[in-house]
């Protein structure tokens, strides 16, 4: 989607914990050798800090970077992965209490890694059509036992915790949101469900989110899963390019998922057409997969280590089991504030 009305990134935050070296993690036995063989370095472990509790303290930096203060929030989506602090509750409202006025409509959004960067696609249409003119965009995540396995729960991707935020404003900002797109292709969704039966309580974990990936695998709906995966992220990658009006070329960093394979294989950014000096892996093997925050802590990272500079074009990129496919263009066009 091509924005005519003009959408700024007025501010980004992030919160991470201390990031845990893999090595002693390795040594106790809760790191396979083929986890040790992706890349990480590290893997941000946040303790007894809940995920909801992570985004908020993202969110109060990205609102204060911003200079729109808190009451100049209009709209504040959430997204995670999994528990957030306590059962049957709107996390989104919490956040949005405790880092925006007590006006903002606040949303959890649920669509798994691909939850951050399908909030900003939601809420740039928000602030196109008029309906707001700021909103703050949240992830946070605490992937602790016994509910997750955060060392063994899928095969190319350790899990870290974090916080992340970016503020989204019609008035000024630091860059500027060129185009958003967002694709599926839901006859990918068993690859999360493997064929479990349906219950009316959840598990006490750990959620087998690996061996239900395995079940499906080997059932003859895969066949042909990876290519048809790629060609909606191609999609993804094209459509949002064109509506910038911009060529693969033209893009100075791209911030992907942090999952890697390793030991030389293509990795996510390699078949996006990316090379892995314009991508943020130096940070990613050092945190961890972020569950729906890694854009966003991709690009604080960027802007915080000065990573793009004026004039540059960063390509967002997000996958979700599911599946859906989301990109965001940015063109930098200011000094971010820190």
């Amino acid at each position: 989607m091509r924005y005519d009305r003009t959408i700024y990134l007025a501010g980004t935050g992030a919160w991470l914990p201390e990031p845990s070296p893999l090595g002693p993690e390795a040594e106790a036995g809760r790191v396979s050798e083929h986890h040790r063989s992706l890349g990480y370095e590290s893997i941000a472990v946040a303790g007894d800090v809940a995920g909801a509790e992570m985004a908020v303290r993202a969110a109060r930096t990205a609102v204060r970077r911003s200079g729109l203060g808190a009451a100049g929030i209009d709209l504040v989506l959430h997204a995670s992965l999994g528990f957030q602090g306590v059962e049957w509750w709107p996390a989104a409202s919490w956040i949005a209490s405790q880092s925006a006025g007590p006006g903002a409509v606040a949303f959890d959004v649920q669509q798994r890694s691909n939850g951050g960067l399908g909030a900003l696609h939601l809420a740039a249409a928000q602030l196109a059509s008029g309906a707001a003119g700021t909103a703050l965009i949240t992830t946070g995540d605490n992937f602790a036992p016994p509910y997750v396995d955060r060392w063994a729960m899928q095969f190319h991707t350790i899990y870290g915790d974090a916080g992340t935020a970016v503020v989204l404003s019609t008035r000024a900002g630091f860059a500027r949101l060129k185009s958003t797109v967002t694709f599926a292709d839901t006859s990918l969704e068993p690859f999360s469900r493997g064929g479990t039966p349906f219950a009316l309580v959840p598990g006490t974990g750990p959620v087998p989110l690996l061996q239900r990936f395995i079940a499906q695998s080997r059932t003859p709906e895969a066949a042909g899963a990876w290519d048809r995966l790629e060609t909606v992220m191609l999609r993804a990658r094209d459509t949002a390019l064109a509506d910038a009006g911009l060529r693969t070329g033209d893009i100075a960093r791209v911030v992907v998922p942090n999952v890697h394979r390793g030991n030389g294989r293509p990795e996510n950014y390699d078949a996006l057409g990316f090379g892995e000096r314009q991508s943020v892996w130096e940070f990613g093997r050092r945190v961890g997969h972020l569950g729906a925050g890694d854009q966003f802590a991709g690009l604080n990272h960027l802007v915080e280590e000065k990573g793009a500079g004026v004039g540059d074009h960063v390509l967002l990129f997000g996958v979700g089991v599911g599946y859906t496919v989301s990109a965001a263009v940015l063109e930098i066009t200011g000094t971010p504030p820190l």
